[in-house]
């Protein structure tokens, strides 16, 4: 079951973004870690393998240059086509929605289960159970599913496909085509558009004719799943490799992944820097945890990072960025060491990708140790390294979701803003955002010292 920060160590967080928009400030530099990033390590990384203008040539087509340096998935899903490049900006694509269907997920949980009401709308108990259905738990999610027995309801055609995979034994994934919305078979290059929430009212149990307007989660698990399919159709035999590529950004309800090494289209300026990388994290988030750093260290780069960020047995964030920036700036000087010690732009913009990514994995493997604080304090750290070229809107959507699981809508709400002008459909995530918004700041305003 997923645990949430107590009230001190959320609050230490939450001062570290600075609460009102700041970013997160760097901790000091405590160590040198440089000597211990032997030459052949550091000119195994991506990176440094596409140090030279040509050796990436078949990386500067529009679509590939939209992906990389604008980070703007519809864009270069609708440029790239067909192939394995457009492969992996469908699975960027996939894993966009499904962080904001887990932003709903966490939100509801927290809203209507964590903090529930008696005004609450009956069709609270759908958005419970998919949300729960998405966290893993069955069981609270055939609870609430329940609850909707026998209810003429609005969200029943919504419910319908999630009941009935509910009570078929819930083997990931859905047969959501039964939902009302429209989506086309899955073709590589096609950006289908689900832009109509609200999609219904909940009315309020409470005096008068009130309602909430809401978003349903379903919109964007469907896009998700359409996305994941449309990837492994580009991929061809390449396929596994989506999920091996997407393996952070799943569900919890998925389960495993069985890894392998990625190549190069799907290594290219990614958050990954050598093939072995995405074993590493798919052990990480399956059954080996935290056990995967030692059993991956000598392959995986990301794995080795991480264990020289390790104070007393355990990833520590300011530990974590002078091992990050030791890696940024080796990756620099050995990349100009192939171009006549010339630094050139991309080996800046490259380092830069680099060095974010490797914040965001530590993140994770912090919370597979269980320390959920130092976790928080890489995924805010990497946030505050992000721009064009490392601002990757499925790791800000990651950070939204982990900020609504932590009853934090903020930050979250301003994520969805700037992404939904992007991507339409997301602004579906953003109506349970907003009454998780209104419970959390009714709270405040009820509770002395908030």
């Amino acid at each position: 079951m997923k645990k949430t920060l107590g009230v001190g160590a959320l609050t230490t967080l939450l001062w570290l973004s600075g609460c009102t928009g700041g970013s997160a400030e760097k901790p000091d530099p405590v160590a040198d870690v440089s000597g211990e990033l032997s030459a052949e390590r550091v000119d195994a990384s991506w990176p440094v393998q596409f140090a030279t203008v040509e050796s990436f040539a078949d990386y500067q087509s529009p679509g590939w240059v939209t992906l990389v340096q604008s980070r703007n998935y519809r864009e270069s899903v609708e440029q790239l086509g067909s192939g394995v490049g457009a492969a992996r900006a469908h699975a960027e694509a996939a894993s966009l929605f499904k962080q904001a269907a887990l932003l709903m997920a966490n939100a509801a949980i927290e809203t209507y289960a964590k903090t529930p009401q008696e005004t609450d709308p009956v069709g609270a108990a759908h958005l419970l159970s998919v949300g729960y259905a998405l966290q893993g738990d069955l069981e609270k999610a055939r609870e609430a599913s329940a609850r909707l027995d026998g209810v003429d309801d609005v969200t029943a055609s919504w419910h319908a496909p999630w009941k009935a995979w509910l009570a078929s034994g819930a083997t990931w994934p859905p047969d959501l085509s039964a939902l009302p919305v429209e989506l086309p078979p899955p073709t590589p290059g096609q950006w289908p558009v689900i832009a109509d929430a609200p999609h219904y009212e909940l009315p309020i149990r409470a005096e008068g004719d009130l309602a909430q307007p809401m978003g349903d989660p379903g919109s964007l698990v469907a896009l998700a799943l359409w996305h994941e399919a449309t990837a492994r159709a580009a991929a061809g035999d390449a396929a596994p490799m989506v999920d091996v590529y997407s393996v952070r950004y799943r569900f919890p309800v998925e389960g495993a992944v069985k890894g392998g090494e990625l190549s190069m289209p799907f290594l290219y300026a990614s958050d990954m820097l050598v093939p072995a990388d995405g074993l590493f994290l798919a052990d990480l988030l399956g059954a080996k945890g935290a056990a995967a750093v030692d059993a991956h260290k000598d392959a995986s780069l990301t794995a080795y990072l991480a264990s020289l960020s390790r104070r007393d047995g355990k990833v520590n964030a300011e530990s974590a960025v002078d091992v990050a920036t030791a890696l940024r700036d080796a990756i620099v000087s050995h990349s100009s060491a192939k171009t006549g010690n010339e630094v050139q732009r991309h080996h800046r913009i490259f380092a830069d990708i680099a060095y974010t990514g490797l914040l965001r994995n530590l993140a994770l493997v912090a919370e597979a140790e269980g320390d959920r604080e130092e976790g928080g304090k890489l995924r805010l750290l990497a946030k505050d390294a992000s721009n064009e070229h490392t601002g990757c809107a499925v790791a800000l959507m990651s950070l939204a979701a982990w900020d609504a699981g932590n009853r934090y809508p903020s930050r979250a709400q301003e994520i969805i803003h700037t992404h939904s002008n992007f991507y339409p459909s997301l602004e579906a995530a953003r109506y349970g955002l907003d009454v998780l918004a209104l419970r959390v700041g009714r709270e405040r305003v009820e509770t002395p010292g908030m």
